[in-house]
């Protein structure tokens, strides 16, 4: 994480964290990736770097073949994935993050707490970005994002800032995963274009 003094002097970084990082934050990972590479979107002149990461990985595993499909479906590149388990280091070298669940934003807090200010769950940050006016540039804007948490209303249903996991459940399940996700990204693109430079 950069203040705004520092921060031309390095990418923008965001990181997506799930469970397993083989469903919900590889796919939103490459569905953002591939928006702001259309949109030619960039941070203080560097291109945005998106990544992801999980809190429980497991060796061995790959995206399954459903969620593939979706990213493709999406816009998105699985091709080059590979997950890695989330550490302290890789929460600090994060700009954004954001979580599949409330849960994994509690996880994020508990490697490094300081983090906890540009943590968010996907439709949580989805949410605010919409209340938020844009801002100089992206880590400012982040920063006016946070202090719209104690100002937006919540979700009626606390569950409703989650994303459920589709691992090994049905094809609809993924689909609708896949569908609520590429929607999320679309309005978090949308606002982050809106503070950040083109190319």
């Amino acid at each position: 994480m950069t203040d705004a003094t520092t921060a031309v002097t390095r990418p923008f970084s965001v990181l997506f964290v799930c469970t397993g990082n083989i469903c919900r934050s590889a796919l939103g990972a490459q569905l953002l990736k591939a928006r702001l590479d259309a949109a030619g979107v960039t941070a203080g002149g560097h291109l945005i770097r998106v990544a992801s990461a999980g809190t429980g990985m497991q060796a061995g595993l790959t995206m399954p073949p459903e969620v593939v499909e979706q990213s493709r479906r999406f816009g998105g590149d699985p091709s080059r994935h590979v997950a890695r388990q989330l550490d302290r280091d890789i929460v600090a070298d994060a700009d954004l993050i954001l979580t599949a669940t409330r849960e994994h934003r509690s996880d994020v807090a508990r490697l490094l707490p300081r983090a906890s200010r540009v943590t968010f769950t996907v439709p949580q940050f989805a949410r605010l970005v919409a209340e938020t006016e844009p801002a100089a540039d992206l880590w400012e804007f982040v920063a006016e994002v946070a202090a719209e948490r104690g100002l937006v209303p919540p979700p009626a249903n606390a569950d409703d800032d989650d994303i459920e996991d589709p691992y090994r459940r049905s094809a609809e399940t993924y689909e609708r995963v896949g569908t609520q996700i590429d929607a999320l990204i679309e309005v978090i693109v949308t606002h982050l274009a809106r503070s950040g430079d083109r190319r």
